[in-house]
């Protein structure tokens, strides 16, 4: 709403008044702590449910079991479904990521022969060390 005097108040057209409007500009975000992989998170809230959503269908589950009542079958599925799409995003994500290594990867090898080699064999001397976790 406008906080001056708009001598032109007559003159707009029906629908042509202040609108509010959320940008979201890659350079100009509020920055966010995500749990895990922020494209990944990015993608399910997205394509999949908000949180808020996601929140909702599982507080409503939780309260009906704790009163021990008979859960919704409807926001059941919600969830399953959502918990399946969830796990499809991930497995692509994770597939993108590998490619992404083994592209990078050979492009050392190329590149830096000698880099990449000493970078194969500190993998390996860590995998060899018997506190490494897997």
């Amino acid at each position: 709403m406008a906080t001056e005097f708009d001598p032109f108040w007559l003159f707009k057209l029906p629908l042509s008044g202040d609108v509010m409007q959320r940008i979201s500009l890659p350079w100009f975000s509020p920055t966010f702590n995500f749990a895990g992989d922020a494209g990944i998170e990015k993608q399910v809230v997205s394509e999949v449910a908000s949180y808020g959503k996601q929140i909702g269908w599982l507080n409503e589950l939780v309260i009906k079991l704790a009163e021990q009542q008979a859960v919704d079958a409807d926001v059941l599925k919600k969830v399953k479904k959502a918990v399946e799409d969830i796990d499809e995003i991930k497995k692509i994500h994770a597939s993108a990521v590998l490619h992404k290594a083994v592209d990078a990867l050979k492009q050392l090898e190329t590149s830096e022969p000698q880099l990449y080699q000493e970078l194969i064999k500190r993998c390996a001397d860590e995998a060899a060390r018997p506190d490494a976790s897997h």
